[in-house]
Formats: C-alpha cells, sequence, structure tokens
C-alpha cells in the first residue's frame, strides 16, 4: 500500500459542548422575548403585606399618623432606621424580610439639607429646626398613596403656595385587602393661602398622588376605575394600569448650598386630579405585578376620602 492510501481521513468530531452553548444561548433569548427582564427594583423587592390569606388580624384598627419632622443633617442609616421602626409599629401587617427598598430610598445623599415644606419657612421660627418634606412618606410607610394638595398658580409666571393635605386618620382591615385614609380637606383649605393672601377654594386646587410607600411595599402598578371615583375628576391616563417609579432622590440644584434631599418631581400620570365636590371618595387599586387590565383584581385597594 503507498502513503497515500494508508492515509486515512480526518474523522469528524461532533463538538457537542459549541452545540450546547448555542442551544442555551437560542433558549435564553427566545425566554427573554417571551418574558421580559423585570427592573432590577422589582426583582430585588421582596418585601410583603400580610393581607388576605396571609392576614394576622380579622379586626379594622386604627394606624396614627406621624407627624412630619426635620431629616436636615441625618445620615441616610439613621433616616432607614426611622423607616424600619415606623414599619415595624405594625408587626401585623408586614412579613418578616422587609428592607427599605433601593428604588425608593438609594438616591438620598447623608448629611444633607432637606426640601422645606410648602410655606414652612414663614411659619417656623429660626429656633425651630426646618420640617423636611418627604419626612411624612417616610414616617407613615401604610400610608400606601397620599394625597398631595397643589393648586395652580394664581396668573402665569406667579406661584403659589401649594399648601399641605396630611390625612386625620388612616384604617386597616388588612383580611379584606384594604386600608382608608381621610382628608380634611375643608380643614386645609381654610389653612391654604396663596401668597397674595387670598383664600382657596376647591375649584381652584388640583391633586397629586403620591405613591412611593406603595413601591416601598412591592405594589408597583396603581390604577383608578372612573366607577370607583365619587366627587373626583381623573385624568385618563389613570384608567389604566401605570407603574409607580416615585422615589426619594438628592437634588444638587435645589437652591440649598450642596444641594437638598427631596421627594421625586411629581410624576405626570399621578397628577391633574380635581376634586369636583365635597365629601368625595377614590379607590385605588394596587398590584405587585402588571395586570391584564385595570379591571383585574387588585391586591390591594387603597381608597382616599375627602371631607
Amino acid at each position: 500500500m503507498t502513503d497515500a492510501s494508508a492515509k486515512k481521513p480526518p474523522e469528524r468530531r461532533t463538538n457537542y459542548r459549541q452545540l450546547f452553548s448555542f442551544a442555551v444561548c437560542c433558549g435564553l433569548i427566545c425566554w427573554i422575548i417571551e418574558y421580559p427582564i423585570q427592573p432590577v427594583f422589582a426583582a430585588a423587592n421582596q418585601n410583603t403585606l400580610l393581607i388576605g390569606k396571609q392576614a394576622l388580624s380579622q379586626d379594622s384598627y386604627m394606624i396614627p399618623i406621624a407627624p412630619v419632622s426635620s431629616f436636615g443633617g441625618m445620615t441616610v442609616e439613621e433616616i432607614l432606621r426611622l423607616r424600619v421602626k415606623a414599619v415595624w409599629q405594625q408587626p401585623l401587617l408586614i412579613g418578616i424580610n422587609y428592607r427599605p427598598s433601593e428604588a425608593v430610598f438609594c438616591r438620598l445623599r447623608s448629611r444633607s439639607a432637606w426640601r422645606e415644606l410648602p410655606g414652612e419657612s414663614q411659619s417656623v421660627s429660626d429656633a425651630e429646626p426646618e420640617l423636611s418634606a418627604g419626612s411624612e412618606y417616610v414616617l407613615n410607610p401604610y400610608l400606601l398613596v397620599a394625597a398631595k394638595l397643589a393648586p395652580p398658580p394664581v396668573e402665569p409666571n406667579v406661584d403659589a403656595s401649594a399648601g399641605q393635605l396630611f390625612p386625620i386618620s388612616l384604617s386597616w382591615e388588612s383580611n379584606q385587602c384594604r386600608a382608608t385614609a381621610v382628608y380634611d380637606v375643608s380643614r386645609d383649605l381654610r389653612h391654604s393661602e396663596r401668597l397674595d393672601v387670598e383664600p382657596v377654594s376647591l375649584d381652584e386646587i388640583s391633586l397629586q398622588l403620591v405613591g412611593m410607600n406603595a413601591r416601598d411595599m412591592n405594589l408597583n402598578y396603581a390604577a383608578i376605575l372612573p366607577n370607583e371615583a365619587n366627587g373626583v375628576w381623573l385624568p385618563q391616563k389613570l384608567s389604566e394600569a401605570v407603574l409607580i417609579e416615585q422615589y426619594l432622590r438628592h437634588d444638587p440644584h435645589c437652591g440649598a448650598p450642596g444641594g437638598c434631599n427631596e421627594v421625586s418631581p411629581p410624576q405626570k400620570e399621578f397628577t391633574g386630579l380635581r376634586l369636583t365636590d365635597l365629601p368625595a371618595r377614590m379607590t385605588i387599586r394596587l398590584w405587585r405585578d402588571r395586570p391584564e387590565s385595570p379591571d383585574a383584581a387588585p391586591e390591594m385597594r387603597f381608597v382616599l376620602e375627602f371631607r
């Protein structure tokens, strides 16, 4: 036999490792297309309210409203300790794995000033610490969705004092997956004044909703059905499930030296609500994940009543 005939053709070996890697990549791409990756905050947030079948109480009970406080100069760790303490004042409502959500709290800066409450500089003496806008949400974690009074300007290019709107009561029915916050709007309107010292009337104001506490409790989507709102005009966009994107942050351009911590700018989907009559009432539906439709049964109903 010649040398040429003695040579055997090279064997064709299947590279199973490459085939396996290729199959895994294809499967991963298909999985991502079918099930898009959730935002990091939604995947990392393990907070769970003990409601419905997990409820530890069958009774309706009141939760005290904590007053606004001063956070100026505090570290982020100190603020988070206050948050955790406020959460654990209601141990029947929260799972043992509660941790302040990074999506809500990670943008704060330690030892920074905080933005003042509107009109606070005229009402607080120099000897008293300035009350911090946003502290009312940190210290009242079970006020899942809060209403904020936001009157429009008196005239174009003229600012108006926003005034404050604080609930007078907060009740929870954890076994019914429902809670109710009550606002005394008539009282707050009497105390709200424009810069020209004229009183604010009901038809001159609009409302903003602040849902960062719901987001922290891993209820990430909200909707309000028109038939579940009485005496309230709703923007059309709120009748669909809206992702809650509100948080606390540090703003280096707030006007204070070194910047200040504050509530994130108003989320457009939660602005422009108007009270058309008193008393008024609206039910905010809350879900952890985006529902197929706003008519789907919510995981939590948070009711706002205005008197």
